[in-house]
């Protein structure tokens, strides 16, 4: 299964305690997956179609519980579904204009006389937005597999609806984007902490362990890569710091040899020359007596200034 199905399956088997989330995640069911059809007046076909078997469960448990209804689960596989199995959940015909009324989805004024948007009350209190979100989720969410790369999005069928999803995330400090693909409307994160808080206000604490266990072996990863990174950097500068002294020392020696230079310069050229690849620090501590860090660079500094001096036929004060 995929860390989606996971996300899905663990949300779908989190029990429902109160009649007013449910009307508000049925309600949220229906209009993202598109699953509320006209049959004439005062007559609708209901359905919900869902990815994982779980939340088609799921739904059938909240009907019967809350509603006392009883809807037909039917398994769907054709090539159109790129061989994936869907699981469809069929409300009875004579159930559906009640469930409509319940879930204040009814409107004279609207096309087919059906809301878009559920009512303001349908989402009043905190737990019922969070209900309206997980069923948007069940039915058109998504969430990457955090090996992989950091996504989480909500397919919605409008951008009103989109939008309604987007204001209920903010409200929980969830700060959604929104793009669309394909004609529907996706509403999406991208950051690791917020698909985190996103699962966590949603109740999947076993894929928000998941997600945070890649996170951590993630940033320790990048840690160590960009610490390898940083030291052979590092080495390479030394390196090639090391090697132009040494080129430095090499002319002066053929220019004026190195007994001409003062005896602190001569001692630290030899040091040099004999220990390439030794740090500054290193090369101090070969010296009769020890100099530090800064005294060693101090002076393979003049060294290379008397280099240049030599090269541009500037008087450097040494004799040759």
């Amino acid at each position: 299964m995929s860390f989606a199905s996971d996300a899905r399956g663990e949300l779908a088997r989190d029990l429902c305690a109160h009649i007013c989330c449910a009307r508000s995640e049925l309600a949220a069911a229906l209009l993202s997956s598109g699953g509320i059809s006209f049959r004439g007046i005062g007559r609708y076909a209901l359905s919900l179609t869902a990815a994982d078997g779980a939340v088609a469960r799921r739904y059938f448990g909240l009907l019967k519980q809350f509603w006392g209804v009883t809807a037909q689960i039917r398994t769907l596989f054709t090539e159109s579904l790129n061989g994936q199995t869907r699981y469809q959940l069929i409300i009875p015909e004579e159930d559906s204009l009640r469930l409509l009324d319940e879930l204040e989805l009814l409107d004279e004024s609207a096309l087919f006389g059906v809301r878009q948007m559920p009512d303001a009350e349908l989402v009043r209190y905190a737990c019922c937005k969070k209900s309206f979100i997980k069923g948007a989720f069940l039915m058109c969410g998504a969430v990457s597999n955090p090996e992989k790369e950091y996504h989480l999005e909500i397919a919605a069928p409008t951008e009103e609806f989109a939008q309604f999803v987007i204001k209920i995330m903010n409200y929980f400090e969830i700060p959604a984007k929104m793009t669309c693909r394909k004609a529907k409307y996706v509403v999406y994160l991208k950051r690791a902490e917020e698909i985190a808080d996103m699962l966590t206000l949603l109740g999947a604490s076993a894929s928000v362990l998941q997600l945070e266990n890649v996170r951590i072996k993630k940033d320790v990863s990048n840690q160590v890569n960009r610490q390898m990174n940083c030291d052979a950097f590092n080495i390479n500068r030394t390196m090639n710091a090391a090697e132009a002294q040494i080129l430095d020392i090499q002319y002066l020696d053929e220019e004026i040899g190195l007994d001409k230079l003062p005896r602190s310069l001569r001692e630290i050229a030899e040091v040099r020359v004999d220990n390439p690849e030794t740090s500054l620090s290193g090369l101090g501590e070969l010296l009769n007596p020890p100099i530090g860090k800064s005294g060693v660079n101090g002076r393979l500094r003049k060294l290379s200034e008397l280099a240049r001096k030599l090269r541009a036929g500037e008087e450097t004060g040494l004799e040759k």
